[in-house]
């Protein structure tokens, strides 16, 4: 029997410490987290990257908040820092390359971009890496009898000279006030072995700046290879709108001054109607308590009388 317990014993502190090296190796784990580094060149000059960090909570992605990241060119030397940033509440910073970093740029075809995220408390320091291709993108236009093409071209650096870049999909639109518009019916269009697209423009009629103007944008979303390239042109195919105004008009959303008559009729009548009432009912007040007091003098002087 003393032996039988023994062993219950030992088998109950066995599980007992299975359990909680069970619970201490989950304690100890540390959540997933991501960083991705996005380089943008708009219009073949202006470069910036977007770091957007995440963290997996209770198996779900969420942004990664102020979190401070240390932005580098090639290596993580003091001399190669692009800049510093913090996460916002979208768990995204940019940083703008400064010109001191031109000649280590146009030293090497190819380029490294380094985050690295700064120690907390609870993490330890990270790096994470991107690397690209020297690109750039071009983009024309032409009128072939009455037809309007958009031309695009996508070029890489490589060996001192810029050759085609072949399956590179690119998006062609028209900016507008809520975001890009499309040129015509297709999505994107995949380059050739020239590295060239041509989409035909489709937008008869399109509202313009006062010139009939219109801005034509061509992109390159997030490549694996080259990143993120943008590139505007302005074309004379819109039309001009001559605005249309009712200020001073009649109108519901017009001024107090400016309501149509019915409803100031009707808003009128529905103030007259209502002091008419309250009116009507003080003045029946006013003369109920009159005949209540004529009524009293009159019960005084007939006491009076019989008496």
């Amino acid at each position: 029997m003393k032996h039988m317990l023994r062993i219950n014993r030992l088998l109950l502190f066995s599980l007992l410490a299975v359990s909680n090296l069970c619970i201490a190796q989950g304690d100890s784990t540390k959540p997933e987290s991501s960083v991705t580094i996005h380089h943008f060149i708009v219009n073949n000059s202006f470069q910036y990257l977007l770091i957007e960090a995440k963290i997996k909570v209770n198996n779900r992605w969420q942004p990664l908040k102020r979190q401070v990241f240390q932005l580098y060119l090639d290596s993580n030397r003091a001399e190669n820092l692009i800049n510093k940033v913090m996460t916002d509440s979208d768990g995204k910073a940019k940083a703008i390359i400064p010109p001191g970093l031109k000649s280590t740029w146009d030293a090497s075809t190819t380029h490294k971009f380094i985050a690295v995220a700064e120690a907390t408390s609870k993490e330890e320091e990270t790096t994470t890496e991107a690397e690209i291709t020297k690109a750039k993108i071009l983009i024309d236009t032409s009128n072939n009898g009455g037809t309007r093409t958009v031309n695009v071209q996508v070029l890489k650096f490589e060996n001192d000279n810029w050759i085609a870049l072949k399956d590179v999909d690119v998006k062609i639109g028209v900016k507008r006030l809520g975001g890009e518009l499309k040129i015509g019916d297709e999505e994107t269009y995949s380059t050739d072995s020239l590295g060239q697209v041509a989409g035909e423009f489709k937008r008869d009629s399109l509202p313009g700046d006062v010139k009939g103007n219109l801005t034509l944008i061509a992109k390159v979303e997030d490549n694996d290879q080259i990143g993120s390239l943008s590139i505007e042109k302005i074309v004379p195919w819109g039309i001009y709108v001559q605005p249309v105004t009712n200020f001073g008009q009649r109108a519901l959303w017009a001024a107090r001054g400016k309501a149509p008559i019915w409803l100031m009729f009707m808003a009128y009548s529905i103030i007259v109607a209502v002091w008419g009432v309250i009116f009507y009912l003080i003045l029946r007040i006013i003369k109920i308590s009159r005949l209540g007091k004529k009524e009293e003098k009159q019960k005084v002087l007939h006491d009076v009388s019989v008496g």
